[in-house]
């Protein structure tokens, strides 16, 4: 596991040092994957974001420890990214769909007093966080984080 600096721009030899991919590989994959894509600064050096690094490492695993081509590279690339489009940012954007899906509480309502319309917002309440708990594990799993 890499650790990435708190820093918001790398220099191109510090993301060599930090992924442990070599200058010509990098440039290499920069031709060949959009997600990496350097700011140049007004002396023409490249600069390098967070974003840029973690596509890097996740461009080294593909290749180098999944063995994959550069072409099943991208592919896996554009689902992953499509995947995590899937999920909302925030948990506010997550509840705002939930009420926007969700037919209107009826008033008053009690605990003891559940209704068929209460039990069943509950139902997709919980499907939805089993989603939400499923595509979390598999974002865990697939980037290994703890």
């Amino acid at each position: 596991m890499i650790k990435i600096p708190n820093k918001s721009h790398f220099k191109a030899n510090e993301v060599c040092t930090l992924t442990g991919v070599k200058p010509y590989v990098l440039r290499f994959w920069e031709s060949e994957f959009s997600e990496i894509a350097p700011l140049t600064s007004s002396s023409g050096q490249k600069l390098f974001e967070h974003k840029d690094i973690e596509a890097i490492i996740l461009v080294k695993k593909l290749l180098f420890e999944d063995k994959l081509t550069i072409e099943k590279a991208k592919f896996e690339i554009k689902r992953i990214n499509e995947a995590q489009s899937q999920v909302p940012e925030t948990t506010e954007e997550f509840f705002q769909e939930e009420e926007q899906s969700l037919p209107a509480i009826p008033e008053p309502l009690t605990v003891r007093n559940l209704e068929d319309i209460d039990i069943q917002k509950l139902v997709m309440a919980k499907d939805k966080l089993s989603n939400l708990l499923s595509v979390t594990q598999n974002l865990q799993e697939r980037f290994n984080w703890s």
